[in-house]
């Protein structure tokens, strides 16, 4: 009995520290997949972060399949390692960033480059839970790059990325309610919370 009552504690405790985020990803108006992002706090000091993200488009006569996969941890609210993991059609990228003392040792397809300036506390995986921390030094865990990011209206921020993409971010009493990716004549794709 003593047992079950310590399971059931735990599971609470689990239950209370954990928030996933669901949003349905669209294009055209149509739904073209999810994409699906879990919060943990691990312990007092560390907190978890999974992304998972799948979607199919028929653009023209072509087909664009894209798979996410997102696994952050930071401790004490830095950075502390991410890994990405981001297929397009038969494109694989991965991407690993560790902390090495001061600096982040970042390999991307097993090309070596590091980070340096300090801890990093604002990334890209914090956007779905929190309006930006700083708009000067935004890291994308996928590319393993610093982007700025734009305060364009209340509760709406803007970033280009290196890959001709700008993301827009709006936000509602403080949460992520709608992500939009803009790349030139194709339009835009939508993630919205459901």
């Amino acid at each position: 009995m003593k047992i079950l009552f310590a399971f059931s504690l735990i599971a609470l405790q689990l239950l209370s520290s954990a928030q996933k985020l669901t949003y349905g990803i669209y294009l055209f108006g149509g739904r073209i997949g999810e994409s699906v992002i879990d919060r943990t706090v691990v312990n007092d000091s560390v907190t978890h972060y999974t992304l998972h993200s799948s979607s199919e488009a028929h653009i023209f006569f072509s087909v664009r399949k894209i798979q996410l996969h997102y696994d952050v941890y930071f401790k004490n609210g830095f950075l502390f390692s991410s890994y990405s993991k981001h297929v397009r059609n038969d494109e694989v990228q991965l991407t690993n960033i560790s902390l090495d003392g001061n600096h982040y040792n970042v390999t991307i397809n097993g090309k070596n480059l590091c980070i340096t300036g300090g801890l990093i506390n604002c990334s890209t995986i914090r956007l779905f839970y929190n309006e930006p921390c700083s708009t000067d030094k935004m890291l994308s865990e996928r590319l393993g790059e610093f982007r700025q990011v734009r305060k364009t209206g209340e509760g709406t921020y803007e970033a280009d990325m290196s890959e001709g993409i700008t993301y827009i971010y709006r936000y509602k009493n403080g949460k992520l309610i709608e992500l939009e990716m803009k790349k030139g004549f194709l339009g835009s794709v939508y993630l919205r919370l459901e």
